[in-house]
């Protein structure tokens, strides 16, 4: 599905480029998904179950699809603002009935394995939509509504050739993924960290897979060569989540999310000061290991702790909200400063105040918070 969705974001936003739109209108045209992507994620915490998951995906999937090709065949602002409304309604219902099904598909114990696996899956997905967008941009809105059409089919075909586990088998949805020993125990305060985090990580990205393909358009760098620095995001971005497979020991700290969201503020004032192709080449990339990090935390989190559903559901609606507030305060500084580059600034002060919000958060004052049943802590806070 990210696939679907980093497609058509890109040649939406590189085409908004060709034609001169300004930032404001193109933050509209990435916000409007967002926005009723948010809307929709608020009602999917009430609606969606582990029994009726499958009918929802492929409902929202065939939705998805048909509000693509639409999105790829209309060039005026408001049609394009209609599709990818429908495209924020439908994929909301995808997303949130998707983390649903796959927990429920999940067996005990396995939980970090297809949170790792989603993560590879989702961000490779990115990668490939970006990169296959920049591709075939040239060859127009057909091939671009072939390949989505194909990739629609694809998913549709995965889900019901899937074997489903039986309804009454345990699964991932009504157990604690403790973890082995010499890690630190599930607390519930990482919950409220998740949120943090997939708020920072959406309100960072946001502006460089929207904002980056317009800008690069504007100054003649072809389609392609403009998908590589996403593509390359996206690609460590997905290694490094399979990755978090063996960092266990990674998770419920404060040390590790404090180190990597200040590093990877380092690389977005890097990216300031030389906002040049071959420096946003390697820092984007560079990036990916810091967002391969956040994605999997904040899923994990969520979905291992309490009411997973309602927990999704506050994440989903996080991506919605930081998205916007992204693209918007992104654009309103970049129009306050008349330099696109300063966008990255904005980036880096967003990434050092949600370090500190997350260490407060987590703060040993009142003493980690362990599930019921699960060890007494271990080890130190850090």
């Amino acid at each position: 599905m990210d696939w679907l969705l980093l497609l058509v974001n890109f040649a939406v936003m590189y085409r908004a480029g060709q034609q001169h739109f300004t930032f404001y209108q193109c933050a509209w045209l990435a916000g409007m998904w967002s926005l009723l992507y948010m809307l929709a994620s608020m009602a999917t915490g009430f609606l969606i179950t582990r029994k009726n998951s499958r009918a929802i995906l492929l409902g929202s999937t065939a939705g998805t699809v048909l509000a693509t090709v639409y999105c790829l065949a209309v060039v005026k602002f408001q049609a394009l603002m209609f599709g990818l409304a429908l495209m924020g309604v439908f994929t909301a219902f995808f997303f949130n009935s998707f983390q649903a099904f796959m927990r429920g598909e999940t067996r005990p114990g396995n939980l970090m394995k297809t949170v790792g696996i989603y993560t590879l899956s989702w961000s490779m997905g990115s990668g490939l939509g970006a990169i296959s967008s920049g591709y075939l941009f040239s060859y127009g809105a057909p091939a671009l509504a072939a390949l989505s059409l194909a990739i629609g089919a694809l998913i549709i075909a995965t889900i019901l050739l899937h074997r489903r586990n039986p309804l009454e088998k345990i699964s991932s949805e009504e157990h604690i993924e403790a973890g082995g020993e010499n890690v630190r125990p599930v607390d519930t305060r990482y919950v409220r960290v998740g949120w943090v985090i997939i708020f920072t990580a959406m309100f960072v990205q946001k502006p460089l897979v929207s904002f980056f393909p317009a800008i690069a358009a504007s100054e003649g760098i072809s389609s392609f060569i403009s998908s590589l620095p996403l593509f390359l995001n996206f690609t460590i971005q997905a290694l490094v989540g399979l990755a978090m497979l063996k960092w266990r020991g990674a998770l419920y700290r404060r040390l590790p999310f404090t180190v990597i969201h200040l590093l990877a503020a380092g690389l977005y004032l890097a990216a300031w000061k030389m906002p040049t192709l071959s420096v946003c080449l390697p820092v984007f990339g560079l990036l990916g290991i810091y967002f391969g990090f956040a994605y999997f935390c904040s899923v994990y989190y969520s979905s291992n702790s309490g009411n997973r559903v309602f927990n999704v559901g506050i994440n989903e609606f996080l991506v919605g909200t930081a998205c916007l507030l992204g693209l918007f305060v992104c654009e309103w500084w970049m129009k306050y400063t008349a330099d696109a580059a300063s966008m990255y600034a904005v980036c880096a002060a967003m990434l050092v105040i949600s370090a500190a919000v997350q260490f407060i958060l987590v703060s040993p004052a009142d003493g980690p918070r362990p599930l019921p049943g699960t060890d007494s802590p271990r080890g130190s806070a850090d």
